[in-house]
């Protein structure tokens, strides 16, 4: 759940490196980090360029919200009846609205009242078992959680941004490659019950067409940003074909705030540690929220949560689709998804970038954008690292110092 810090936009403008997230439901108070919304209900998100019909073979603006004038949105506009959508107002990025403000029962606004709907996936039907889950990927980070997952021949659910997919498409690739689920996480990571229903279809339409461009197979499952989700929302993701997932209430581990120094790798521990208690006596399984876009996110989970999650054998840690014994997770079948845990051999993918970076062409004329990462073994330092992807191309120094302002006022991690 993510966007950029101000501080340091403009020492990134040309990369869509992210750094921070902003809660899901929880949007009072400074947002000192999460995916920068620049726009919430308004057609034209402020602070992004001006509208320009995305170029053939090229890309949205990254982390902005795409634009519905634009003649591919048009084109998948109709596969949505809109007759079938509910009316509900707009929320203000996404926030609750005032106390004694009457909200619709039928709107099931999952940030503020936590409601859940019948199709909504936010538990494992078996005991003890862990839907595990990693938002905001793939990142240059990744790789180490995999690698670390791989050693323990265990795969999860990655809810991947659109925009970080053509941007880390190596990356993308092998960890589907591994059989892991890959499923949606949107374009831009906005909250959705903000956005127009067309808003809404271009920021699926796209993010399902960026996975498709690298893996070759269309996800089925998706996850809100924040879990903003309502009967709008959930009405045109079904129309769609995608199963709205979100996690178990009170199974989020708070990683997100790490970075933003609101948490701290052993309060993180400390939650997880106190599920430990309660899972034994559950009527059902859990999926638990944790994310890998930053090197503490990831920090944490490979050193605190996962080491005491492996030597607990009673936990037994899934993708999603597996925990609900669905053997099809995209729209074309299996791919490397394989419920008896080990990765089916990958088919060959429409295309997909080689080399560690992708030059994409982030829209309004086709200007290009492109990330990328250096090649160094990450250890939690305040430098966002890349030791899987091929290319090894330095962050500009820029961005590193930015960043190393940032966190080097973080706690140290486990």
């Amino acid at each position: 759940m993510v966007k950029i810090l101000p501080t340091l936009v403009a020492l990134s403008a040309t990369l869509s490196v992210v750094l921070g997230h902003k809660h899901h439901g929880h949007h009072a108070g400074p947002n000192v980090h999460s995916l920068e919304k620049r726009a919430t209900t308004a057609p034209e998100p402020t602070g992004c360029p001006a509208y320009a019909p995305v170029a053939a073979g090229a890309w949205p603006t990254l982390d902005c919200i795409p634009y519905p004038q634009d003649p591919q949105v048009q084109a998948w506009l109709k596969l949505v009846d809109m007759t079938k959508v509910p009316i509900y107002p707009l929320s203000n990025d996404g926030v609750c609205p005032p106390a004694g403000t009457t909200i619709p029962a039928g709107q099931c606004w999952w940030t503020c009242q936590k409601c859940t709907a019948p199709d909504d996936i936010t538990f494992c039907p078996q005991t003890e078992t862990w839907g595990l889950t990693y938002d905001d990927g793939p990142s240059p980070d990744s790789p180490r959680l995999y690698d670390d997952l791989k050693a323990h021949s265990t795969q999860a659910t990655l809810f991947i941004v659109g925009s970080r997919a053509i941007s880390y498409p190596a990356t993308l690739q092998r960890a589907y490659n591994e059989g892991h689920q890959i499923a949606i996480h949107t374009w831009s990571h906005p909250s959705m019950t903000s956005l127009s229903n067309e808003q809404i279809i271009a920021e699926l339409k796209w993010t399902e067409k960026a996975i498709f461009s690298v893996i070759g197979v269309t996800p089925i499952y998706w996850r809100p940003p924040y879990g903003d989700v309502d009967n709008r929302v959930r009405a045109i993701a079904a129309q769609l074909g995608y199963k709205t997932s979100i996690w178990t209430d009170g199974f989020d581990t708070n990683d997100w705030n790490i970075p933003a120094g609101t948490a701290t790798p052993q309060s993180v521990v400390a939650t997880f540690q106190t599920w430990l208690a309660k899972i034994p006596s559950m009527p059902n399984g859990f999926i638990v929220l944790e994310h890998d876009l930053f090197p503490a996110e990831v920090n944490v989970s490979i050193d605190g949560i996962l080491p005491v999650a492996f030597a607990d054998k009673s936990l037994k840690m899934m993708p999603i689709a597996r925990c609900l014994g669905d053997a099809k997770p995209y729209k074309e079948g299996a791919g490397t998804f394989s419920l008896a845990g080990s990765p089916a051999a990958p088919a060959s993918t429409s295309s997909s970038t080689a080399s560690g970076t992708h030059s994409g062409t982030a829209a309004a004329g086709g200007s290009t954008t492109t990330a990328m990462a250096s090649a160094s073994t990450s250890s939690g330092g305040p430098t966002i690292i890349n030791n899987s992807e091929a290319a090894g191309s330095a962050f500009p120094a820029a961005l590193m110092v930015g960043s190393a302002i940032i966190f080097a006022v973080l706690p140290a991690v486990l």
